[in-house]
């Protein structure tokens, strides 16, 4: 028998029209990806009954579990993973398309299926929703993001969901794409990295009916949080200033392809946080060579014109999300 091959995985999605329903015509999207650790899993509970012996009865079943991480690297046709992850998108622009995502009331669920080809097995998951969304901006090399799902059920088949899957291609941006980072609404030359730029959903997983065969009956978000960690050279007080101060600030990530206004090989991002404050963190000296300040930031919104904690702008020739 063959064993099935990593490097033969395939990772499709596609939203949903209600929680954990498929949609009626199957029109999927390829997700090129590092890793998929979305999995089913079932507790079992050691029965409490007695037998007239020493031996235990058969076990009882607990609540099903889907839940895992979609590892990718940071790319300009991936907007459906931050619709999930954001709640909403505003699409404009005819040819070259500018898609706004920002923070919604409500999140869409996503249908996503891991398929193992070489051996065709496929695995649908539905009712997939973004629990939380990961990366670190750094200054080379790739760019991964991480996407923590948590969902409703898996179904195990021999054939695909769609076997006819659109596949937009891998257009990633890397450290080299990063054309500016802006700290407060300037540059800002200093800056070596952001570390584990997060944004948590706080979804309800406890959501289990009764007769509802284990599944969850929904997966509703609660507050939105966004953190990270600035890291700079230290070359003066005026970060740790701010921080001391609660002064507010801003962070803008621009990654760009080409002239970044959108056409097959010009794609760019932007990840905005309007407003935000750092926790002050005094710069400790490790040894000989060059010292760094660590400033921890949470976002929020308050008056900004963005109304939303986070904003992303993807810039791409993609019509429609």
């Amino acid at each position: 028998m063959t064993q099935a091959k990593g490097a033969k995985g395939q990772v499709v999605i596609q939203e949903e029209p209600t929680y954990k329903t498929d949609p009626v015509s199957p029109d999927v999207q390829k997700i090129t990806f590092i890793s998929c650790g979305l999995q089913q899993k079932r507790g079992q509970e050691p029965s409490p009954s007695l037998s007239g012996d020493r031996n235990p009865t058969k076990a009882l079943r607990l609540n099903t579990d889907v839940a895992g991480p979609l590892v990718v690297e940071l790319q300009a046709y991936i907007g459906l993973l931050f619709k999930a992850t954001m709640g909403s998108v505003a699409t404009t622009g005819v040819g070259l398309y500018t898609h706004t995502f920002k923070v919604a009331d409500e999140l869409p669920s996503l249908l996503v299926e891991a398929g193992f080809t070489d051996i065709g097995q496929y695995f649908k998951y539905n009712g997939g929703k973004v629990s939380s969304m990961s990366f670190s901006v750094t200054p080379a090399g790739a760019q991964i993001v991480t996407f923590s799902f948590m969902g409703a059920k898996e179904t195990p088949a021999s054939t695909p969901f769609d076997a006819t899957p659109t596949d937009l291609g891998k257009h990633s941006f890397d450290g080299f794409s990063i054309v500016t980072i802006e700290e407060g609404g300037a540059a800002i030359a200093s800056v070596l990295g952001i570390d584990n730029l997060t944004i948590n959903n706080d979804l309800d997983t406890d959501q289990y009916g009764v007769g509802g065969q284990g599944e969850r009956d929904d997966l509703p978000a609660g507050l939105v949080s966004v953190t990270g960690t600035l890291k700079a050279r230290f070359e003066d007080l005026t970060l740790y200033n701010k921080a001391v101060n609660d002064t507010e600030s801003s962070l803008k990530i621009i990654y760009s392809k080409g002239d970044g206004l959108g056409s097959a090989g010009n794609e760019s991002i932007e990840f905005l946080i309007p407003e935000l404050t750092f926790a002050p963190k005094s710069p400790p000296i490790n040894g000989p060579k060059g010292v760094l300040v660590e400033l921890p930031f949470v976002a929020y919104y308050d008056d900004s014109a963005e109304a939303s904690a986070l904003q992303i702008i993807l810039k791409n020739t993609q019509p429609t999300i």
